[in-house]
């Protein structure tokens, strides 16, 4: 799983998706993990809904999406 800092997430936000020459991003989701942290993961095509609640990813919630 792809986790980034809020910095990085919001980067990623600000560029449509798109961060140097990794593939673009789909869904970019704000949880809490297991040590009651906020933590952003990043979702790529074919990787959707990776991201589900469980002991380490608490209250997930889309942060970002792309729009087409």
């Amino acid at each position: 799983m792809a986790t980034v800092s809020k910095d990085l997430a919001d980067t990623i936000a600000r560029n449509d998706g798109r961060y140097s020459d990794d593939p673009r991003v789909l869904r970019i989701i704000e949880y809490t993990n297991a040590w009651g942290k906020l933590a952003y993961g990043l979702e790529y095509p074919g990787q959707e809904v990776k991201y589900y609640p469980s002991e380490y990813v608490i209250n997930p919630r889309v942060y970002w999406e792309a729009k087409s």
